[in-house]
């Protein structure tokens, strides 16, 4: 028994992790040019102000699948919100070579909430492994943005 609840809390904080990740990469996205640049510590990195999201990283530490999950929900549902809409964007940035494989990975996972037509049951089937509602989830995230969240 003790054994079981340590690998679960282990995928948890893989989860949570993942959400971490992302996070911060929507910052980097959204954040204003100015503030890119404030936040970067290599001043030679300035010339090179493209900001990525890091899919390989977060593919890596999405075991149970929320991260999939939370983006064949998204596909499901009409983008309300702003960040819903930023992080459906994301997926159309441009990728690094390393992470382009995995970028594939969460696109089909939007794609395939897209073309459901039963909603979060269809992604819920699609990935099983995720214990979170999608609400949890966007909840975790805003949570994150709310408390004056900083860029790496």
């Amino acid at each position: 028994m003790g054994f079981k609840l340590i690998i679960l809390l282990g995928l948890l904080l893989g989860v949570l992790y993942c959400i971490h990740i992302l996070v911060q990469d929507y910052q980097a996205v959204t954040a204003p040019k100015l503030l890119r640049i404030l936040f970067k510590r290599d001043i030679s990195s300035h010339q090179h102000n493209r900001s990525n999201v890091r899919w390989r990283k977060i593919l890596m530490y999405d075991r149970i699948q929320c991260i999939r999950f939370l983006y064949c929900e998204l596909g499901t549902r009409p983008l309300d919100e702003e960040i819903r809409r930023g992080f459906v964007l994301m997926l159309s940035l441009e990728p690094r070579e390393e992470d382009s494989s995995s970028l594939v990975i969460f696109k089909q996972a939007y794609e395939y909430g897209q073309h459901s037509h039963s909603g979060i049951n269809y992604c819920r089937k699609k990935y099983p492994m995720c214990p979170f509602q999608s609400s949890l989830l966007i909840d975790l995230i805003k949570y994150l943005l709310r408390h004056h969240y900083t860029i790496e």
